[in-house]
């Protein structure tokens, strides 16, 4: 299922954080490690007529042979026992990272996102965010926080589900299967309900019954589009916050959740998606 990982390396702390699941990942599966550093050189100048700014020249020669030295020994023990491929490209970092995974044929992208700190419920980190959007395999992201750093790489125990009213989602939930099946892992489906359980109209009983049962109804037509019969978890609030709760509760290793489609300018990422990434206590891999 998963022959190929694309790593993308910056030689941060992040990295390093995400390289024992990537390695825990490649173990598992028996997978081959694409592990890419994206070389960005800076330009000689940039502006136009008097706003016109000028860069001391590089040794652009120089820089690429520091970088690939670097490249090569970066994490050689840590990746001992892995095949790895190391590939060093140029340019604009996610624009290289999404035409890689396609060129390298990779059946998942495995990187951490930089939005941390005060700044975690605004941002993933740029790179992170338009590889989300424009890469057509699926995307490993974690964030780096005391909740994330404290699940072992190597369980792969419990796996949850995230899934919206979308015949699209039928995609996420035979991933998730799949990759269940070949890990051992529990898979749990779970859809929100968006709505405050403390306002008026959701103290009304019939009214939310209502509401659940037109979820279930759409969840089992996309069960029957996935093959599968999984049990759903049904919950009433916002969905990074729902999800956030239950992957705690449940000890989750893994969240997966849909992406949508490619729409052009508008990427594939949903924003429903890209909360549940920024919120979740583990990884998340958008599919």
């Amino acid at each position: 299922m998963i022959e190929r990982i694309l790593f993308p390396v910056d030689f941060s702390e992040q990295s390093r954080k995400a390289a024992p699941f990537v390695k825990a990942m490649a173990s598992r599966f028996q997978s081959e490690v694409v592990m890419l550093n994206v070389l960005e050189l800076p330009p000689v100048w940039y502006g136009a007529g008097d706003g016109v700014v000028w860069v001391p020249p590089v040794d652009a020669d120089q820089m690429r042979e520091e970088a690939r030295t670097r490249l090569e020994a970066y994490m050689q023990a840590e990746f001992a026992e892995v095949r790895v491929n190391r590939v060093l490209t140029e340019g604009d970092a996610a624009r290289q990272i999404v035409c890689q995974a396609k060129a390298q044929q990779a059946d998942l992208i495995m990187m951490p996102t930089h939005g941390y700190g005060p700044y975690r419920s605004l941002l993933l980190g740029s790179v992170t965010a338009k590889v989300l959007h424009d890469a057509e395999c699926p995307v490993w992201t974690g964030v780096h926080t005391p909740e994330f750093t404290s699940h072992a790489p190597e369980r792969f125990c419990r796996i949850l589900c995230a899934v919206e009213r979308d015949p699209k989602d039928a995609r996420a939930i035979r991933w998730a299967m799949e990759l269940g099946q070949q890990a051992g892992a529990e898979v749990q489906l779970i859809h929100a309900i968006p709505g405050d359980p403390q306002t008026h109209e959701f103290t009304d009983r019939i009214f939310v019954e209502q509401l659940f049962q037109g979820a279930r109804g759409a969840l089992d037509k996309i069960q029957g589009e996935a093959g599968s019969k999984l049990d759903v978890l049904l919950r009433l609030g916002k969905p990074a916050q729902v999800i956030h709760d239950q992957a705690r509760s449940q000890k989750a290793d893994l969240v997966i959740v849909g992406r949508g489609v490619i729409q052009k300018a508008l990427g594939r990422l949903r924003s429903t998606a890209y909360a549940i990434i920024r919120e979740a206590p583990c990884p998340v891999i958008s599919v």
